[in-house]
């Protein structure tokens, strides 16, 4: 059995021959997967990983709406970088007699590098508009939320129905570059009164099992009962007896409402502490 093997440049014709730099190869895979094979000669391999990348990252904003799956989608995404650039790093190194081709072209690398680095881009952003990130900087949420906590949110629709109990990130009513994040306790039309730290809605208590234990040795700020209009929430926080929250400032607009948390992405106290133990912890 004979084996066809392209013959090796004799040393009267190396011209042209540039040998592939292994590691080149592996770095450039894993930081645009496919471009190392391009470098390597392999075009449609490398184009093919290239659009496998892009769309990975184009689908793994689907991903965000559960910590789980966000999480799977990052660890594969880098998986996959791994195994292109592996795959590169073995293929350039039988590739010490290669000559550079129409397609080892700087144009093309600068291709590659801009398309995948574009849709990252892009990606980035369509992901911060549908599943924003605030941090939390009040006591007011505890114990369910501390301060520090990092909040992928989901963006709030027009047409998304808010019920009661539900976490809502928002404007402050009188100063909208201010963001706060509450726990609806009134839905439009209802009628809502607050007594010692207890919300009744249409003259009947009802059941909070959220929030933080009451304080017997505090005092909360109560409301007299009040009608919400068809297009206002009532939201309280579930520190009740140490919450700035429409108790103060009246009702929120539906129009001010952003997002509602999913889940807390990271969180890192006032004095740098990270919290592992609060990171994929569900927010509601």
């Amino acid at each position: 059995m004979h084996l066809s093997l392209p013959p090796r440049p004799t040393p009267g014709n190396m011209a042209g021959v540039r040998a592939r730099q292994p590691w080149l190869a592996g770095l450039l895979s894993f930081l645009v997967p496919g471009l190392g094979q391009v470098y390597n000669g392999r075009t449609r391999r490398g184009l093919v990983l290239l659009g496998l990348a892009a769309a990975w990252q184009v689908l793994g904003i689907g991903a965000a709406e559960a910590f789980r799956w966000w999480a799977v989608s990052l660890a594969g995404y880098f998986l996959l970088c791994c195994a292109a650039g592996l795959d590169a790093l073995r293929a350039a190194k039988t590739l010490q007699y290669f000559r550079p081709g129409p397609q080892n072209s700087p144009i093309l690398y600068t291709g590659c590098a801009v398309a995948l680095a574009t849709v990252s881009l892009l990606a980035g952003l369509a992901e911060g508009t549908f599943f924003p990130v605030y941090t939390v900087s009040q006591t007011s949420m505890r114990p369910t939320l501390r301060t520090g906590d990092r909040l992928r949110s989901q963006a709030l629709g027009q047409r998304d129905i808010i019920r009661r109990g539900q976490l809502v990130v928002f404007e402050y009513p009188s100063e909208h570059s201010l963001i706060f994040v509450k726990r609806v306790v009134g839905l439009p039309g209802e009628v809502v009164e607050v007594e010692d730290g207890l919300v009744y809605i249409n003259g009947d208590p009802i059941d909070e099992g959220y929030y933080a234990v009451r304080n017997r040795a505090s005092k909360s700020l109560d409301m007299p009962a009040a009608r919400l209009a068809p297009d206002e929430y009532y939201v309280l926080g579930d520190n009740r007896y140490a919450s700035f929250d429409s108790r103060s400032y009246g009702p929120v607009n539906r129009a001010r409402m952003l997002a509602t948390p999913l889940y807390i992405v990271y969180s890192v106290s006032d004095d740098g502490e990270w919290r592992s133990d609060r990171i994929g912890l569900p927010a509601r």
